[in-house]
């Protein structure tokens, strides 16, 4: 984990010295890559039919 987050801090740095409009696009692919693990983990619920009495 803490190699990760080392390489995610320098290319961070990297990005922010060189050209700042290439922040946007690693946040952006940072946060899809996020959402999409997030989301890939959830199950989705069974959805139960009511039943009427009567």
């Amino acid at each position: 984990m803490f190699l990760i987050i080392f390489l995610i801090a320098q290319v961070f740095l990297k990005m922010l010295c060189h050209f700042k409009f290439g922040l946007f696009f690693f946040f952006t692919a940072f946060m899809v890559m996020k959402s999409y693990s997030c989301t890939s983990s959830y199950q989705k619920p069974k959805v139960f039919q009511l039943k009427r009495r009567g």
